[in-house]
């Protein structure tokens, strides 16, 4: 083309093809930047927290205590994290050793007591999960559920689909008929009524469907043991306001305080006898069974409610009232008749439950619980609190938070088998690709149809053998919001890949060169395309140098969350250099522990940035008016050049690169930009060849 033309128009025209590239690039950034701010953010991300001591920044593991830390409890708009990862014996493994899954750490949303057992209820991640965790895989500090003694709990796993959802709005999926959808239905333990005194606040019995049952707790023998506690200790006060009603109340009662005894535990015999409850003793104070309920008094047939609030102390029916009672008397023979027995009474224990509608397992047309749609929620039935002692009338109410293991995170389409129609739980990167841009509506599940699929399918089977091959797998928890372009093109790389786009489409290419049996190559590589002077548009052609700091020998440390069954997870960090390179030279840390849970994996990623850091010296950049449609991102290419110096000993450079973007101009031209890739005598890259073969020294 140069020949054609006269030298001076030549420069002329290289001149305006370059002022039409660098207006067409600034046009074309633009409306790739117009594009990033339409994105809708994914309820799901990444975090940098790392604190051991914070449980509420992350829900990824933390180092266990004995005692563990105190539960984590999910606020309104609060996001579900999506739970990625596989349990399995893919990979570069011992035959039957499986690696992968995931520890975590979730909120609870909602703790309820059905008949003194304690309900917990924890969403665990958005779509369905394969696999239910178990109660020997489920911690509370440094011990198992099945290592705590007593009963062991029982786990289960909920999920309704946003389908079926919207097809019954007002189905709770929570199935269990424990604890519920409806935030107002609750049961939970109110009080502990014991000796030495004790608060007891009144719940809304106005506005709710209620029932009450009474545990007594202690040890030994309390089944004629009871307590009184004088009516002169009595304070009474109204908790919306404040106001004292004590006076009131007895004035109400037209009695003297100090002639009315409060007593508990108290058991009918028959006519004016009473005994005591033993020690486990369950009943209802209305007579009911646990999770039937009393009709609201508002809808009772007291003729006046408002005398059933004032012998609370209240003023008006809806108002709450609070009662604080002072120490009492004990009672070791309450039936004379009777031997007295062991006093040892920690005191009687309130259960309130308390709903909305008469059933709320049933609750009507009118509740909408389509927020529980697409997610996967564990419910725990058991013991999982903290230590107390009953007989000094404590009871366990406070829970330390769990770790739960899980194997099969949620169910995606799976792209790496080849067959998008099968669905399954996954380690494989770009099968959770695919699925980010299905729960953000930009593509259909198991298809590969262009039309729905903005990511090419075509290589996606292979990608995942070779990680297979190497043992890259992602198992992570994504729990906050991110943009899925930037979240994949970030996390590309610890996966040995490019993400880039290509002809209006988004592609996946593997960083090195790879085999046809999906193993990094190791043989003479033979370069895509050959580009001499006559194949650059004069003054195009860029070198830049990586500087020297950026190139002196350095140690790698990677940090990942370690994923073993039967140990509660923690983040960890393993160390590598090239064999040769002294133990004292600086160290480049790299973040990991958003989807690594292997030290092989960290150990590949660091090699790979290692050999690229030691033989990639430079990249370049220039404009060709050659036809590049047959190239992409990491094809490699040979430049050959000649360079001419002032001794008349004119010389032909040539240095093989990896394109890292192409970018085609309206008039036919090519802007590449390409990474330094060497290849050895052999002509085998030198990268490739040390990640496979080269001398490596790692510990951790």
């Amino acid at each position: 083309m140069a020949g054609a033309i006269s030298l001076k128009a030549y420069k002329k025209y290289v001149k305006l093809q370059k002022k039409k590239l660098e207006a067409l690039l600034k046009a074309r950034q633009q409306a790739r930047d117009e594009i990033k701010a339409e994105q809708t953010a994914l309820p799901v991300c990444t975090t940098p927290a790392r604190s051991e001591d914070d449980i509420n920044a992350s829900q990824k593991p933390r180092k266990p205590k004995s005692q563990g830390q105190e539960q984590s409890t999910a606020a309104p708009g609060d996001l579900v994290p999506l739970v990625f990862c596989k349990y399995s014996t893919d990979g570069p493994q011992p035959a039957g050793v499986s690696v992968g899954g995931l520890w975590m750490q979730p909120k609870k949303i909602k703790q309820a007591s059905y008949n003194f057992v304690g309900i917990f209820l924890y969403p665990i991640s958005q779509g369905e999960v394969v696999s239910t965790p178990v109660a020997q895989l489920t911690y509370v500090g440094d011990l198992s559920l099945t290592a705590r003694g007593g009963t062991i709990p029982t786990l289960t796993t909920y999920y309704r689909s946003t389908a079926t959802m919207d097809a019954a709005k007002n189905v709770c999926p929570i199935t269990s008929g424990k604890i519920f959808c409806d935030p107002d239905a609750v049961s939970f333990i109110e009080r502990v009524e014991k000796p030495g005194g004790y608060k007891q606040a009144h719940p809304d019995f106005y506005n709710n469907y209620y029932n009450e049952l009474d545990l007594t707790i202690g040890s030994g023998d309390t089944s004629n043991t009871t307590f009184e506690i004088n009516g002169s200790t009595l304070r009474v006060w109204e908790v919306e306001s404040g106001t004292d009603r004590t006076t009131a109340y007895w004035t109400s009662q037209g009695v003297a305080a100090s002639s009315i005894n409060f007593g508990s535990n108290f058991k009918f015999i028959s006519g004016s006898t009473f005994e005591g409850h033993s020690v486990g003793d369950i009943r209802s104070f209305y007579g009911l069974s646990a999770g039937s309920y009393n009709a609201p008094t508002k809808l009772g047939a007291t003729p006046s409610l408002q005398a059933y609030y004032t012998i609370y102390g209240s003023t008006a029916e809806d108002k709450p009232v609070a009662w604080e009672f002072g120490s009492g008397t004990i009672d070791t023979q309450t039936n004379s008749a009777k031997t007295a027995t062991d006093e040892t009474l920690g005191g009687v224990v309130v259960e309130t439950h308390l709903s909305p509608v008469a059933d709320p397992t049933n609750p009507d047309s009118s509740h909408d619980f389509t927020d529980y749609a697409d997610i996967t929620f564990l419910e725990i039935q058991g013991d999982i609190y903290d230590t107390s002692d009953p007989v000094k009338g404590e009871y366990k109410t406070t829970t330390r938070q769990i770790s739960v293991f899980i194997e099969q995170g949620c169910k995606v389409a799976l792209y790496s088998a080849g067959t998008p129609g099968t669905t399954g739980a996954s380690h494989h990167f770009v099968d959770l690709a695919m699925h980010l841009f299905v729960i953000n509506k930009r593509s259909v599940a198991g298809t590969t149809a262009d039309i729905a699929s903005p990511i090419d399918t075509s290589n996606l089977q292979a990608l995942a053998s070779f990680h297979t091959n190497l043992g890259l797998f992602f198992n992570g928890i994504i729990e906050q919001s991110v943009n899925i372009i930037d979240f994949i093109t970030t996390m590309s790389p610890f996966f040995f890949l490019y993400f880039v786009s290509e002809n209006g489409r988004y592609r996946f290419r593997p960083i090195l060169p790879l085999t046809s049996g999906n193993q990094i190559d190791t043989t003479a590589l033979t370069p895509s395309a050959t580009f001499t002077d006559s194949d650059i548009i004069q003054g195009s052609f860029e070198k830049q140098y990586v500087e020297g700091e950026q190139r002196k020998d350095v140690q790698i440390s990677v940090l990942f969350m370690e994923s073993k069954k039967f140990r509660v997870g923690m983040q960890k960090s393993t160390q590598i250099r090239y064999s040769d390179v002294a133990n004292d030279a600086r160290l480049v840390q790299y973040d990991m522990t958003d989807c690594c849970v292997t030290g092989r994996h960290a150990r590949n990623f660091a090699k790979l940035q290692l050999a690229i850091r030691k033989h990639s010296t430079h990249t370049i950049s220039f404009t060709t008016p050659l036809l590049t449609n047959n190239l992409s991102v990491a094809d490699i290419i040979k430049v050959q050049r000649v360079r001419k110096n002032n001794s008349d000993d004119d010389r032909t450079e040539s240095d093989h690169y990896q394109i890292t973007s192409i970018t085609h101009g309206s008039d036919g031209t090519s802007l590449i930009t390409a990474m330094h890739f060497p290849l050895n005598s052999s002509g085998v890259a030198k990268i490739s060849n040390d990640v496979v073969n080269g001398s490596f020294t790692s510990f951790g």
